[in-house]
């Protein structure tokens, strides 16, 4: 069962106004790439993000892509560099709250997945909080990287798994995603839509077979993985020698609702489960048009997009840690009964689909 969420937000909060004059400042100002960018963020659904990088506050000192009032791309060590500092500070903050809210006992936990795109280090994220926390060393550890937004639904799927297997398991996932650390100004197509859109962030989930809270929890009933077939050109990204390079088809949102939608309805059909029986909906928050494929191919109301939408509005694409603030405004925020369906996806580079169904208990 899915007990509970905790979240982390950097300290920098750029409205999505300013980070449009920030980027065209940066990408030439032509008055072409201006007008591309202006889109972007008019048709982003985001009001506002939060970075780890100070450069979309207009007065900071110390931005990581200006220096002397002259901007640059810093290279891939900086870059990782500033990952490691603060993925570690932001995973301790949501995992300290988690365990402050649910009364965690860290010796009691069997399984650690850490999750992340954006970065790498080692010993990573794992060996950090098993110190912080004093997690015991025999845990069982997974880390799981480079799957991209749905990153975080493989993960749930690895905790289904292990509580299958094992029976009586306790479960600590935490998720980080600072996208902001790999701004490319090449005034391109991909490098506008990635840029005005993802966000930095952090959650942490705790998953345990025992009943240990009178709330409301999720149970898993399954989770299903599908590739979409000759789809690589769609999502993707390459480490390159100033940072991550993004790739992202205009063509996902058509792909989702002609692709994505259908088979998700067929994956649910083959468990037994109509669509018209789930009343909740986690859906990943990559940007409006995404939802409104979603919305429309699974044939879904607003008030069951509220809070991915919500999510997308006051923080942006976080990448793989999206669905996690999403699935926490639900447990916070949706009126829920016992035994209500709650499903949940997301989207990979490949093109990757991650769909788990949950029941309210």
């Amino acid at each position: 069962m899915l007990i509970d969420i905790a979240t982390a937000s950097p300290p920098f909060k750029v409205a999505q106004s300013y980070a449009a004059n920030e980027l065209k400042s940066r990408m030439g100002g032509t008055a072409a790439i201006s007008r591309m960018i202006d889109m972007a963020a008019n048709q982003s659904g985001i009001d506002h993000r939060f970075f780890v990088i100070k450069d979309g506050e207009e007065n900071a000192s110390d931005k990581l892509f200006t220096k002397d009032g002259v901007h640059f791309s810093p290279d891939t060590k900086t870059r990782m560099t500033e990952y490691e500092k603060w993925s570690i500070l932001l995973t301790k903050q949501a995992v300290k709250e988690l365990a402050e809210k649910n009364e965690i006992d860290f010796s009691a936990i069997d399984r650690l997945i850490t999750i992340s795109c954006t970065g790498f280090f080692a010993p990573g994220l794992d060996y950090e909080l098993i110190k912080e926390f004093n997690i015991s060393p025999s845990v069982k550890r997974t880390n799981i990287g480079f799957m991209g937004c749905a990153a975080a639904l493989v993960g749930v799927n690895s905790v289904w798994e292990a509580m299958k297997q094992n029976g009586n398991e306790n479960v600590l996932m935490v998720s980080v995603e600072l996208c902001s650390l790999h701004l490319q100004t090449e005034p391109t197509r991909d490098n506008i839509l990635a840029n005005m859109i993802f966000a930095d962030g952090a959650a942490a989930a705790f998953f345990s077979t025992k009943n240990i809270t009178d709330k409301r929890k999720l149970e898993i009933q399954f989770a299903e993985s599908f590739l979409f077939e000759d789809s690589a050109k769609f999502m993707g990204w390459k480490i390159g020698n100033n940072g991550f390079e993004m790739m992202l088809s205009s063509e996902l949102p058509k792909i989702i609702l002609n692709s994505a939608a259908p088979r998700a309805k067929e994956i649910l059909a083959q468990k037994g489960i109509d669509i018209s029986a789930i009343k909740h909906w986690a859906l990943h928050p990559g940007g409006r048009a995404i939802l409104d494929s979603l919305q429309n191919g699974l044939e879904l109301t607003d008030v069951q997009l509220k809070s991915s939408r919500e999510v997308l509005r006051n923080f942006g694409n976080l990448s793989s840690v999206s669905i996690l603030f999403v699935l926490k405004n639900l447990l916070e925020n949706s009126i829920h009964q016992k035994d209500d369906y709650l499903c949940a996806i997301a989207f990979g580079p490949g093109l990757t689909m991650e769909l788990v169904l949950f029941k309210v208990v």
